[in-house]
């Protein structure tokens, strides 16, 4: 076997600032990038071996002003010498960088990185240029960059802003603070103390910051810090205090991490050794997982969450919703969503998990997201799956045992009996009201009476949109009976016109910028107001669209999943957008991602914003229209409605389990078009079904049950629409649909008194 033999160049050549641009490309907002300031200043503590209760982290927000320019701050009390600005600072791409001079090196890891992320964020987001005064042992240096260069240099030159003498460190603070339109004297008592006992300290500026709009753009960036998975370690080591137009914010207290309460009876997380070999699903190599230079064994750790992990805005749940994965060398070096997680169970969305695994040190990509495909990346995705899949069976099982065994009978005969009814009852219904033999109406459509209205009840299916995105809220009217009326004349109102708008002539709302706003509804004469319901614009980095084909009869609805990354790396679905078909003749998508099939064809979809727009078209097949499922066998083609924890649907082994806080009535992305599931877990089920006074055989079960069930036929007859093509506009289907709901629960309830009374024919 021949030896193979070079003589390699001296240098290695490379384009070095387009190098830079291209790495700092994770780095693109304030929110990946400010937690990168916040750990240089943890990881600065840690290498001096400062005492915990003397690790203040200090943020300042300045907004903008005819006499200065808006601004963003960190100030920690440790300093850097010009020799480290040289050796450390100014090279790009150093890992060992957060940890050289290190006096100790506990976790210093978890703080240390490429070297870039800092840099990066100081040369891509401020419009004007950003730099750092820092002293150390008596002597100061002011460093910097200007907008557009990737060039750090010596502020105005090395002459002068090199090694100057700082005889009073105090009196270069407080100059320091006053840029930021902040008094020393303002900062809380704490941090006075630590300041006037440094010997150094470090404050870093950026000068007009790139998308900041001032309008609550400060709390939003407070809110992903706390979510950002760069923030857990500092928060945890140090005591991190904003202020803001040189007022301290949360009342002059630390930002704490988000507390995450356990499940009841999982306190501690479940540890699991991960395997020495593990196979990738893809090539079937097996893959060793333990680093050469370590022979132990990682370690997964599932935890537990009391509340949904996924839904809700507030972000501080979602951003630690992830797989994140550590090493003892790097600390973190990367996480995933749960939600990408082969796991279908509704418990995965109440798990977070970290993976320690020193091997997988090598595939860590710049911005500490996912990590680079690998058969060993692969391999540990797939085995973490299944290991939380497992632990989601073993929750699913222990709900299903609350259940007492003599009322499985019962639950499941009265949800037969009310799904065969259901059946019936949408046939009839759905016919006398749009029509018979050829899909045409028969009489006009029954209207709601007129009346004056003492309550509007305003709603909307979605509390966030993207920007640049046009929606129609829902309004009801509502009389002194609290009969529900026709409309009478009204505006929109919405609160903050910069954020959302109201076009008057289409009465629909449209986003403008991020940020929150109220919306609501008052008759003309303005003596009748509705609720006011909150709207928020949210910044989407990333969008993916599932499913990503969809076939479908004509005269059918299906829905889309739009699932929207943001720039904490969260994902979230249920977001308002923008949907473009190049074939609208085939099919239309609502702004909520409700899918109109027309006529037989395919059409692409791409949902988008101002903002962002999914890469990857959706396509939506339809094929000519079959009826309702089985033909004249009454309604059969209609949703089945089943009881979680009870009812399997067929084919699958196992019923679906839900949390008490997931809705009443609820589905699974597979579920669409085929079930609906009454969640018995939800608090009234379990009062009603599990109390020694009620139980499943009694009236108050009945009665609930009865409600749900009309609330999905409410839904079932938006989705199983009428047949006929000028009936099928989304606009106008969706309007009579909300007239007839009011219809369908009186008819409905009107059919099921003598049930709910007495129960069905077998009773």
């Amino acid at each position: 076997m021949s030896v193979f033999q070079y003589t390699p160049d001296e240098e290695i050549q490379i384009h070095r600032e387009e190098a830079i641009r291209l790495m700092c490309q994770p780095f693109l907002s304030h929110e990946n990038g400010l937690p990168e300031w916040i750990k240089n200043s943890a990881a600065a503590y840690i290498r001096v071996a400062r005492e915990p209760n003397k690790r203040a982290i200090v943020l300042f927000f300045r907004s903008r002003h005819k006499s200065h320019s808006a601004s963003i701050a960190c100030l920690d009390f440790v300093g850097m010498t010009s020799n480290q600005i040289e050796r450390d600072f100014r090279h790009w791409a150093d890992p060992d960088a957060a940890r050289r001079d290190s006096i100790q090196d506990v976790r210093i890891g978890e703080l240390g990185g490429h070297g870039n992320g800092g840099k990066c964020y100081m040369t891509q987001m401020f419009e004007d240029h950003s730099y750092f005064h820092t002293v150390r042992n008596g002597l100061g240096c002011q460093y910097g960059v200007k907008s557009g260069s990737v060039a750090f240099g010596y502020v105005p030159d090395s002459t002068s802003g090199k090694d100057f003498q700082v005889s009073n460190i105090n009196e270069s603070t407080k100059a320091c603070l006053q840029t930021m339109g902040c008094d020393f004297s303002s900062l809380p008592e704490s941090i006075q103390e630590i300041a006037q006992q440094a010997n150094g300290y470090t404050f870093i500026c950026g000068v007009s910051p790139r998308y900041w709009e001032e309008r609550e753009a400060c709390q939003r960036l407070i809110d992903n810090l706390l979510a950002h998975h760069q923030m857990i370690t500092p928060l945890q080591l140090c005591q991190i205090y904003v202020i803001i137009n040189g007022s301290p914010f949360n009342q002059g207290k630390p930002l704490e991490l988000p507390r995450i309460d356990p499940l009841r009876g999982f306190e501690s997380p479940r540890a699991i050794l991960i395997p020495t070999i593990l196979r990738d699903p893809i090539s079937n190599q097996n893959m060793s997982t333990v680093d050469r230079s370590s022979s132990s064994q990682g370690v997964l750790k599932i935890f537990t969450s009391d509340k949904n992990m996924r839904i809700g805005r507030g972000g501080k749940r979602q951003g630690r919703h992830t797989v994140t994965y550590h090493t003892d060398k790097s600390g973190v070096i990367g996480k995933i969503p749960m939600s990408s997680l082969d796991v279908e169970s509704n418990y995965r969305d109440y798990m977070y998990c970290d993976c320690h695994l020193e091997s997988l040190d090598c595939f860590q990509q710049n911005n500490r997201g996912a990590l680079s495909e690998s058969p060993l990346t692969r391999a540990i995705e797939k085995w973490v799956s299944a290991q939380v899949r497992a632990f989601c069976r073993e929750l699913e099982e222990r709900e299903r045992k609350i259940i007492k065994e003599q009322d499985r009978h019962e639950l499941v005969r009265l949800s037969e009996w009310l799904d065969h009814w259901k059946n019936q009852f949408l046939q009839e219904f759905m016919q006398g009201l749009y029509g018979g033999g050829e899909g045409k109406p028969i009489v006009d459509n029954p209207t709601l009476p007129s009346g004056t209205p003492t309550r509007i009840e305003v709603s909307i299916t979605n509390p966030l949109a993207g920007k640049g995105v046009y929606f129609r809220p829902t309004i009801k009217f509502f009389d002194v009976r609290n009969r529900r009326i026709r409309p009478v004349p009204f505006r929109w109102v919405s609160e903050d016109n910069n954020v959302a708008m109201v076009d008057e002539e289409l009465m629909l709302v449209r986003t403008f910028s991020f940020g929150k706003t109220n919306i609501h509804a008052i008759t003309i004469d303005d003596k009748v107001k509705s609720n006011t319901v909150p709207l928020e614009v949210v910044r989407i980095t990333e969008l993916r669209v599932l499913p990503h084909e969809i076939e479908m009869p004509a005269g059918t609805r299906r829905k889309f999943e739009a699932l929207c990354k943001l720039p904490d790396g969260s994902e979230i679905a249920n977001v308002y957008l923008t949907w473009l078909e190049n074939n609208p003749s085939v099919a239309r998508v609502s702004s909520g991602g409700l899918v109109y099939a027309f006529s037989p064809g395919k059409t692409e979809v791409t949902a988008t914003d101002e903002s962002c727009r999914s890469d990857v078209p959706a396509v939506i097949t339809v094929t000519p229209e079959t009826g309702r499922g089985e033909g004249k066998d009454e309604g059969k083609g209609f949703p089945k409605i089943l009881i979680s924890e009870v009812q399997c649907y067929p084919g699958e082994e196992i019923s679906p389990v839900f949390r008490s806080d997931e809705p009443p009535v609820t589905q699974r992305v597979q579920d669409i078009d085929k079930v609906w599931w009454i969640n018995l877990a939800s608090p009234f089920a379990r009062y009603y079904y599990n109390n020694s006074n009620y139980g499943a055989d009694s009236e108050a079960w009945r009665m609930y049950h009865v409600e749900r069930v009309i609330d999905i036929i409410v839904q079932i007859a938006l989705v199983h629409g009428p047949q006929s093509e000028d009936s099928l506009a989304s606009k106008e289907w969706v309007q009579r649909a909300a007239e007839h709901e009011a219809d369908i629960r009186i008819k409905a309830l009107e059919s099921l008194k003598e049930f709910i009374e007495v129960g069905d024919s077998e009773n």
